[in-house]
């Protein structure tokens, strides 16, 4: 029931935050959820006045009264292909980490099978497929970023 109480306010906070965002100005949206959260407040709703003080949070962070429509959108596209490209170079660079990782495993590996400690065998086998399964992630992780990238260009 708390699970479902917390999903509601969280729909019912984006809704809320939506319907600011579309107001005319950033002094409109803040006192629109400034009103919603003194309202929740007083029926000690705490789920949704925090998920409303979220939403004035990024209000108060992201909100700009210059910008017209349109560049809204042309700043919001740039903004995204430029997210989506230094996603897509965070993830080469885990995944270059995350190969290293491997050959790390690998190499103290075939040093374990050389020396016939079964043990340490057993250790780096373990090691070596929580390393692999890390890379497969951050590669499909990659894959998912590049093709993002892809349509915003």
């Amino acid at each position: 029931m708390k699970k479902l109480t917390t999903a509601l306010t969280l729909i019912m906070a984006t809704g809320f935050f939506t319907a600011a965002h579309a107001s005319d100005n950033c002094a409109s949206k803040r006192a629109s959820l400034e009103k919603q959260i003194s309202i929740a407040q007083k029926y000690g709703n705490t789920n949704k006045v925090a998920g409303l003080k979220k939403g004035l949070a990024e209000v108060t962070a992201h909100c700009n009264d210059n910008n017209n429509h349109n560049n809204n959108n042309n700043n919001n596209h740039n903004n995204n292909l430029s997210d989506a490209q230094k996603d897509v170079s965070k993830l080469e660079k885990k995944l270059a980490e995350k190969t290293k990782d491997v050959n790390e495993v690998q190499a103290d590996l075939n040093k374990a099978q050389a020396r016939g400690d079964r043990q340490k065998i057993s250790k780096y086998q373990r090691k070596l497929v929580e390393k692999q399964n890390d890379v497969r992630e951050v590669q499909q992780d990659l894959n998912q970023a590049r093709a993002k990238l892809a349509r915003l260009q």
